[in-house]
């Protein structure tokens, strides 16, 4: 049996206790947590700025904080760019959709009844009750999601101060971030350090190709369903692109959600372009989620869609659209975990410690 010295479990317990106050002091939590996902984003970037003043420019004196400096300036930038031409008439927009949502709601129910009076379509008056009481509820919760989303903006605004440590944690993780992986790391004797270091770096590879895989998608779905949005002259195109981009984040039923309010809003103006929507919508996702997204991230998830589906109900159900939105992630990363801990004892067998 091997023998573990008193520095190796001190520092296990340091790291332990380190990690739980994290967890514990929630302020500190959220930056770090957003700064991990910019770190992952930029890494390449970063990786890429280094590597190519180094080798190709031949300054090999070149330091890694000087590479650090374009990709916040172009975060930046593209921060800037994101709240002026996106976010602001964004706002807008859904001001005044909340404003008319009362008024959308009576017109669609006007729509149903001349529906089922065009087609003589007889349904029971529990049918009609219940889709009376949906669109109801459709225009509560909207208000309700709304109200929620300004009590957010207030509570965005009033951590600011927190959210001014992100680009700092954000530099010195892409700047020491190896070299605190293999401190940590070396807390464990061999060969459990090296198979460590390979669930982190795995854990890497797979959260890296997702965000900037997702990313990608969400910006493609953005720029699509506005021009689509145009064409057709339907009402809120931003609100749409906004929500078919936020949408692509939750796989198989993001895209579904997101195709219903721009068919709802085409329906009031005619069942023909609302037809012309819905196709266009089905066309748009069966490229996207056959051609385009295969393309882009390849094999970086490899879950089963009942499994996807599943933990994305699951994490609906714990943590709404927050849970459903990481519910994928967090599930490949058990996925890597539980794999390594599974087959632990063949690794060790291989490295010839059993």
């Amino acid at each position: 049996m091997v023998q573990r010295s008193t520095q190796y479990w001190l520092r296990l317990l340091l790291l332990v206790a380190g990690v739980a106050l994290l967890i514990w002091v929630t302020p500190v939590t959220l930056p770090l947590l957003l700064a991990l996902v910019l770190t992952v984003i930029l890494l390449p970037v970063v990786n890429g700025i280094q590597d190519y003043t180094r080798k190709r420019v031949g300054l090999k004196w070149f330091p890694r904080s000087l590479a650090i400096l374009p990709a916040f300036l172009l975060v930046a930038l593209a921060t800037v760019v994101i709240i002026q031409y996106i976010i602001v008439p964004f706002l807008v927009e859904f001001t005044k959709l909340l404003n008319n949502l009362p008024v959308l709601i009576n017109q669609l129910l006007h729509v149903w009844k001349e529906t089922q009076a065009q087609y003589a379509l007889v349904l029971p008056p529990e049918i009609n009750g219940l889709i009376g009481s949906t669109l109801n509820k459709i225009g509560n919760y909207s208000v309700d999601l709304a109200q929620r989303g300004i009590f957010a903006i207030v509570s965005l605004a009033t951590t600011l101060l927190q959210l001014l440590l992100v680009p700092i944690m954000t530099f010195y993780l892409l700047k020491d971030g190896r070299i605190l992986k293999q401190r940590m790391v070396s807390i464990f004797s061999e060969p459990i350090a090296s198979h460590l270091d390979e669930i982190v770096n795995q854990v890497h590879h797979t959260m890296g190709g997702y965000l900037r895989g997702q990313l990608v998608l969400a910006t493609n779905m953005f720029c699509i369903i506005s021009v689509v949005a145009y064409i057709f002259d339907l009402p809120y195109p931003l609100v749409l692109a906004l929500l078919a981009g936020i949408a692509e984040w939750i796989p198989i039923i993001g895209p579904i959600a997101a195709a219903l309010p721009a068919i709802i809003l085409a329906a009031l103006s005619s069942g023909t372009l609302a037809l012309q929507v819905m196709i266009t919508y089905m066309v748009i996702q069966l490229i996207d989620g056959q051609i385009i997204m295969p393309k882009i991230m390849g094999r970086v998830i490899k879950l089963h869609p009942l499994v996807v589906i599943t933990v994305i109900f699951i994490g609906g159900y714990l943590y709404g659209i927050i849970g459903m939105m990481t519910a994928v992630p967090i599930t490949a990363i058990l996925q890597i975990v539980i794999n390594k801990l599974w087959y632990f004892n063949q690794y060790y067998k291989k490295d010839g410690a059993l």
